[in-house]
């Protein structure tokens, strides 16, 4: 699934640049195997996806965390759009009819297994890489208002738990491996931000119970030390944050040249440009400034109204800086504890209210990510 979903994303985003036939015959013929020559298509569904095995009917079913390994069909959803806009020979109508019919049994499984259900309906990145998966194949299958209720159902659900005022992450942060846990939910949020940007919604300046933006996620990451984990993990979410609300600091700049300087030479730069969204921050205040008379300064009262800190970067108030220390915390266990004491993160990984408590009201929880690790 990953390999044939990076083969046609950037085979189809190869020939939406260069126009080179060749790039459009290898998606096509990627995506003609995977899902629509019968000797070797994929059934739409993931009845048997990340199975446990053992002995019992519970061994014989796929388990909710396997859909999260399907999350390459948001790829493979981009390249269709891009090779319908690009107007390739090689993607007619027929292709694109049988395709629209995998698509709609797919999304009818989503939307109906008992498997697909507990998936949407978990508390981390399971949750947000399902929701950003349904709107991605809803669209390809030229259902945009399916695809914005499903964008919306997880920004007013889920996503109003996963960020901590501080910016953390508690349900990632619990995990044993806190930084990748981190920076793998946060490329879910990117990517339904983005979704939701082509269909004209602005989930950039969507804030948390807590009053967090993906901004903030991202902004805390970057300030902590990842330890023994790949630092680089975070360098493509830094771009798509700078491209999304904009770099006048350059510490977005600063902080992939210092550890990647060669950032602008690798794959993600391509597609993590602001011109490629509508909606966010950057956008708006680059159409913002195209109006204005050349005497216009930024300092104005109208900038300094929409973004307090007068960098062109939204963050929290003070008040909730404050509560990011630690200081005045009022503590509301999340809605997924609602009516349980412990819910199911991963395959037998559980972990109760008490559990991710310190993740939202310590600024800097690390200390404890060794003893609440699985």
């Amino acid at each position: 699934m990953n390999d044939m979903s990076q083969a046609v994303f950037f085979n189809a985003m190869s020939y939406a640049v260069t126009g080179t036939r060749s790039y459009s015959q290898k998606a096509v013929s990627s995506i003609e195997a995977f899902f629509l020559e019968k000797d070797t298509a994929m059934t739409p569904n993931v009845n048997f996806g990340q199975i446990v095995r053992g002995i019992g009917p519970e061994h014989r079913v796929g388990t909710f965390t396997g859909i999260l390994d399907m999350r390459g069909m948001i790829k493979v959803a981009n390249a269709i759009l891009a090779l319908k806009a690009a107007k390739s020979p090689d993607w007619d109508a027929q292709k694109d009819a049988k395709m629209k019919l995998w698509l709609k049994q797919y999304i009818g499984w989503l939307e109906s297994s008992p498997i697909a259900k507990k998936t949407a309906s978990s508390a981390n990145n399971h949750a947000t890489f399902f929701h950003a998966q349904l709107a991605a194949v809803k669209l390809a299958a030229d259902d945009e208002a399916g695809a914005q209720d499903a964008l919306n159902r997880y920004f007013s659900d889920q996503f109003m738990d996963h960020i901590a005022a501080s910016g953390e992450q508690p349900f990632e942060a619990v995990r044993a491996n806190p930084y990748h846990y981190r920076c793998f939910n946060l490329e879910a949020m990117i990517t339904a931000a983005k979704l939701g940007d082509y269909l004209g919604m602005d989930f950039w300046t969507k804030t948390t119970r807590n009053g967090a933006t993906i901004q903030k996620a991202l902004d805390f990451i970057v300030a902590l030390d990842p330890k023994k984990e790949a630092v680089a993990q975070i360098f493509p979410h830094v771009a798509a944050v700078a491209a999304a609300y904009g770099d006048p600091g350059k510490k977005y700049t600063n902080f992939l040249q210092t550890h990647n300087s060669n950032y602008k030479s690798d794959r993600y730069w391509l597609y993590d440009q602001t011109p490629a969204l509508k909606v966010s921050p950057s956008r708006r205040r680059e159409r913002r400034d195209s109006r204005r008379p050349l005497r216009w300064k930024r300092q104005d009262m109208d900038d300094l109204e929409e973004y307090p800190d007068g960098d062109g970067i939204i963050t929290p108030s003070e008040t909730q800086n404050e509560t990011a220390s630690g200081k005045g915390v009022t503590f509301q266990c999340p809605e997924a504890f609602a009516g349980q004491d412990e819910i199911e993160l991963d395959n037998g990984v559980f972990v109760t209210c008490d559990q991710v408590r310190p993740f939202y009201v310590l600024f800097y929880p690390d200390a404890h990510d060794e003893e609440a690790g699985e």
